[in-house]
């Protein structure tokens, strides 16, 4: 992201190689420490909400949002994991959390925090100048929303620092349906999002699911149970369209394992690469409701269901292999991606598109919160690309990525809506026993597949998305390359 500066920053393939040099190496004997805390989040006011086209207005929440945060350190090396209740993370947003961290600590590496987003979509805007949104006494406005989290969030990654102390982990993987892919495929070989799958010409689902639920489990030295990060391969958007603030499927899981093993352990959401996953299957949709009404419990609850079953059962298998002293390698990184390509045909559409919706703010100013979205980020988005390429064919965008060896796991971060099937990739050629995909570590662009892109619909159009596929396996052969120096 353009205001990283990270432990270790490499902006071109050459200096990606020559920091193998440079990597922080830990051998296994070193203290393993760590620290855990749970901040409450949620605004104290009315705030803007994220996530759909129009502007929603949260005047009370539905239930609090939350940061969820693990510090880890080994000898000299130190990472620290936070897990937001939030729909994504703009870099002006992470840039403000780093800057609160250090007033309050400046004893901790604000480069190796890896901050990640659940993708509720009842969460604040987080864009400055978003309009629309009112200006009074009980409306906060996005800069003092950014202000506020970032206040909240950092008290949080303080506290989990103060309280680090000598430790265990362990870690496992079970498998469960918690995420399904929601592009439907037809004949002709378009796709659509959401598509309906009772029609003749419907073929199949376009991509893959990743049905891992991977647990990664923190102790302190007498094997109490201090801390749980989850990685599944699905967004928090059950209730996406709601108008109050909500963190979604990630409290009843919160809850389920509070009520299992005590109210003072931390429990971190992390979502896998899902870019065209969600939790709401578009297959056997009947079957899925008559057995939620059977067990009496809503859609939230029957993923916690699922996560619960899947946590408790990993962790009975694997309390038995703890360690007290992991290898801890953390790595940082600034990827230059290309931006991903636009027709003169698609520049056209959007620049009409964005020009009709234009008109209609001139002639209805009552209008223009409606579709500001529309108008500044969607269509003019790919028009305002689309001559920046025609002045630089090669441009790219700066994207930091994280890799951190914990033991024989490894768990990476992007900041993109990931399309599944690149998470796999990585998984696949892992030299990790364990690999965990962090997406949503940033501004949450979606990120398609050749195969995707080629079908069309939303997320996989050119206002879904500033990298595309070539961007995408080049993130793909970075993290596999970073990895493997890691097991070196």
């Amino acid at each position: 992201m353009k205001s990283s500066s990270v432990s270790v920053v490499f902006t071109s393939v050459c200096s990606v190689l020559l920091a193998w040099l440079v990597f922080p190496v830990l051998a296994s004997g070193a203290e393993f420490q760590i620290g855990a805390a749970a901040v409450d989040i949620t605004p104290n006011k009315a705030v803007a909400l994220w996530g759909q086209f129009g502007l929603r207005l949260s005047a009370k929440p539905d239930t609090p949002l939350t940061a969820n945060v693990v510090a880890l350190q080994s000898g000299e090396a130190r990472t620290t994991f936070v897990s937001l209740d939030l729909l994504q993370l703009p870099e002006v947003f992470v840039q403000a959390i780093r800057e609160a961290v250090a007033k309050k600590d400046a004893s901790i590496d604000v480069q190796t925090i890896v901050l990640t987003a659940t993708h509720t979509h009842t969460a604040p805007v987080l864009v400055p100048g978003t309009p629309g949104i009112p200006v009074n006494d009980q409306t906060m406005s996005v800069e003092e929303t950014i202000a506020f989290l970032a206040d909240k969030i950092s008290e949080g990654i303080v506290a989990a620092w103060k309280n680090v102390a000598p430790g265990k982990m362990s870690y496992g993987l079970d498998r469960n349906s918690v995420g399904f892919g929601r592009r439907a495929v037809y004949a002709n070989g378009t796709a659509q999002m959401y598509g309906n799958t009772n029609r003749p010409d419907f073929v199949n689902l376009e991509g893959m699911d990743d049905d891992d639920v991977g647990s990664i489990f923190f102790y302190d030295q007498q094997d109490n149970l201090k801390a749980i990060a989850i990685n599944v391969a699905c967004p928090a958007q059950v209730v996406e369209g709601q108008s109050a603030v909500n963190a979604d499927f990630w409290l009843p899981v919160r809850e389920n394992l509070k009520a299992r093993y005590g109210e003072a352990i931390v429990v971190l959401g992390w979502g896998a690469a899902a870019g065209d996953i969600s939790p709401r299957p578009i297959l056997h949709r009947a079957a899925n409701a008559r057995m939620r009404t059977l067990r009496g419990i809503n859609e939230m609850q029957e993923f916690a269901r699922r996560i619960d079953l899947s946590v408790s059962q990993t962790l009975d298998a694997v309390q038995k292999e703890k360690s007290a002293d992991p290898i801890l390698k953390h790595v940082a990184v600034t990827l230059q991606l290309p931006l991903n390509k636009i027709t003169e045909a698609q520049y056209q559409q959007a620049l009409a598109e964005y020009n009709k919706v234009m008109a209609q703010v001139e002639q209805d100013p009552a209008c223009a919160a409606r579709v500001a979205f529309m108008a500044r980020d969607w269509h003019h988005g790919v028009v305002k690309r689309y001559e920046q390429l025609q002045q630089n064919p090669d441009a790219t965008y700066p994207v930091e990525i994280h890799v951190v060896r914990l033991g024989d796991l490894v768990v990476c971060s992007n900041p993109f809506e990931l399309f599944c099937e690149y998470g796999i990739r990585i998984k696949a050629r892992s030299k990790a026993t364990q690999t965990f995909i962090l997406q949503m570590s940033g501004f949450g662009s979606y990120l398609p597949t050749e195969r995707a892109q080629a079908a069309g619909s939303y997320s996989a159009i050119p206002q879904s998305n500033i990298i595309g596929p070539a961007g995408g396996q080049m993130l793909v052969d970075k993290t596999a390359a970073i990895i493997d120096q890691l097991w070196k």
